[in-house]
């Protein structure tokens, strides 16, 4: 894991440019998508309690299921590659992975909306049974955030079909679990730290996070396919320090 941050922090560096204007350019497009969200974050600031937390929750689902994240994710796999990501390769992501990217992040949104009106329903039937029934719901919500954060990689990469990327993703899901939930936390706190900052979310958090995410999900290839990635030249604080030098 600290190789992969290691990683994640010089390519973040390296493009700090990217970084900051393709976050800006799906600032642009999920627009609709943020709206939603922030109506959601109002609709739960009323209610409170629960009702605040499954509409965060629900909100956030939203934000990251917007088909721009997408080609935040296709960014992401190029740069974790040590490749250029220009405009071009932006049209391109995004003209061929759109109706894709819509379809799983709807059904995402779908299906988180589905289990928080269970655990609403469940919590109004009390006793034990709805505290168990419950209580197994929030598990199924921990399960498909799990592997929500492993659709738009798979798509991104595989470029397989809807059934294929959720399939795939759920196999690496559970196969994977530690790696699984320490990206769902990383994508609580990039919404989080997002949000709280005002501004981060839209100029360069989402992207870091599909980056990170990215850096990640690339480190898990040789688990599958026997191949150790391709060896990088070790790089010290210097370069940071006097750039010029390197």
């Amino acid at each position: 894991m600290s190789e992969n941050l290691q990683r994640f922090l010089w390519t973040a560096y390296d493009r700090l440019g990217g970084l900051v204007g393709y976050n800006l350019l799906w600032s642009a497009l999920s627009l609709p998508w943020i709206g939603g969200a922030y109506a959601l974050l109002q609709l739960g600031f009323g209610l409170g309690g629960l009702g605040l937390v499954g509409a965060a929750v629900l909100a956030g689902a939203l934000l990251l299921g917007a088909p721009a994240t997408a080609v935040l994710f296709a960014a992401g796999a190029a740069w974790a590659r040590g490749r250029d990501f220009g405009l071009r390769d932006c049209w391109a992501a995004g003209r061929t992975l759109f109706w894709r990217a819509l379809a799983l992040g709807l059904l995402m949104v779908a299906a988180v909306a589905l289990v928080l009106a269970n655990v609403v329903f469940y919590q109004r039937i009390g006793g034990w049974l709805g505290v168990f029934l419950g209580g197994l719901m929030v598990w199924f919500l921990l399960l498909l955030g799990m592997v929500a954060v492993y659709v738009f990689p798979v798509l991104v990469t595989q470029e397989g079909s809807v059934w294929s990327t959720v399939r795939h993703s759920f196999l690496l899901s559970v196969d994977n679990v530690k790696l699984s939930l320490i990206f769902l936390l990383s994508a609580g706190l990039a919404l989080g730290l997002g949000v709280a900052s005002g501004v981060g979310l839209f100029c360069g958090g989402l992207a870091a996070w599909a980056l990170w995410i990215s850096v990640g999900f690339r480190a898990l290839l040789p688990k599958y396919t026997g191949q150790p990635l391709p060896s990088e030249a070790p790089r010290r604080l210097r370069e940071l320090i006097r750039p010029w030098e390197a």
